[in-house]
């Protein structure tokens, strides 16, 4: 089966700029709650392995969540260039890593073998209801109408997904819009403050309309919501940074990095500092997440180099998705960017700017 342009630009290995896309990202046609149906369904899932990164595995696990899966593959050649596939596998014990070589040039078992897979699905004793294919390549057209003549609703999941394949599926989404939507899901249950508005308004249908001073208090509470923030309860010791000292810049320009904190800050333990350093190593240790970090930076345009921590971590995120989930788990992003060595970074006002050390 010869691959056409568009999969070739889909593939990992040459991933294109984000700047000038070979082939337009194409958005989501559908929502996630749409695509994902019933809760009684069978569901099939396939995914072409060739030209989708396992770095997407963990949004669709989450998107599957508890529905059974009656057969769970990933297609391609996972001796080879795609061996980072296995690693992310073993976190998801339902998917099947089918290994398919080609050994012809321009042909792709992989692609073959999926098909036959998603045929014989469809024709064993209890066929799935819905079959998730997750590919950008519009050779599975074909298998998807026929699924489709056979009652079975069809997803397809991908960025650059051919429009042929995209316009047949019943749904389509796009999974780097996926993912933000599901953080932002899981943003919004974590954030206190939600807690507190519901609270403020279910105190609004409580309270009679002839407590006056009741309402003006709940109206100070919801003006003080967008403010607030929330720490733990109970702050840890700031982590050691011997070899970091905090920054004094010079200029009216640029505010200072705030150095009291740090001054007050109790002197950490030695199990502390040990902890410190094995997440620092562990950091360095995660194949590809640094280059991955410095490269993005690269991309900033600015004058003097320094750029918002916020925006440089957005647009990792985009560009690189799920690849921080390698990564140890850091409380603020901009202390993973120390971490790695190649940042540099300084407080203004309540802002944190970086930007690559020379």
């Amino acid at each position: 089966m010869n691959k056409s342009s568009s999969k070739r630009g889909g593939k990992r290995g040459a991933r294109p700029s984000p700047r000038r896309p070979r082939q337009g990202v194409a958005a989501s046609t559908s929502t996630p709650e749409a695509a994902k149906g019933r809760e009684d369904q069978r569901i099939g899932l396939l995914i072409d392995a060739d030209n989708v990164s396992h770095q997407h595995l963990p949004t669709l696990r989450k998107f599957i969540g508890e529905t059974p899966l009656i057969s769970a593959r990933a297609y391609g050649d996972f001796q080879g260039r795609l061996s980072g596939w296995r690693a992310a596998a073993a976190e998801w014990p339902e998917l099947e890593l089918v290994d398919q070589r080609s050994y012809t040039p321009g042909k792709n078992a992989a692609d073959m073998r999926m098909t036959i897979d998603a045929v014989k699905l469809l024709a064993g004793a209890s066929p799935p209801t819905t079959l998730v294919f997750v590919t950008n390549d519009s050779d599975f057209t074909p298998v998807v109408e026929d699924a489709k003549r056979l009652g079975v609703r069809i997803v397809v999941m991908g960025e650059r997904t051919h429009r042929a394949l995209r316009s047949t599926a019943h749904h389509y989404l796009n999974l780097t819009e996926l993912r933000e939507r599901l953080e932002a899901e899981a943003d919004s249950k974590s954030d206190p403050r939600r807690a507190l508005e519901l609270l403020s308004k279910a105190m609004r249908l409580l309270a009679p309309k002839s407590k006056a001073e009741a309402l003006a208090l709940l109206d100070e509470l919801d003006a003080l919501l967008p403010g607030i923030s929330f720490g733990p309860a109970s702050r840890p010791p700031r982590e050691p940074r011997a070899a970091k000292e905090p920054r004094q810049t010079q200029g009216s320009g640029r505010g200072r990095r705030r150095t009291a904190a740090a001054e007050a800050a109790p002197t950490p333990s030695a199990a502390s500092q040990a902890e410190t350093e094995m997440r620092r190593q562990k950091l360095l240790a995660c194949d590809g997440l640094v280059e991955a970090l410095v490269a993005t930076a690269g991309e900033q345009k600015t004058g003097d180099g320094w750029m918002k921590v916020e925006f440089l971590k957005k647009d990792f995120l985009r560009l690189h998705p799920g690849l921080e989930a390698d990564a140890p788990r850091y409380a603020k992003f901009y202390r993973m960017l120390e971490d790695t060595g190649r940042f540099e970074t300084e407080m203004r006002g309540s802002t944190v700017y970086t930007r690559l050390k020379a």
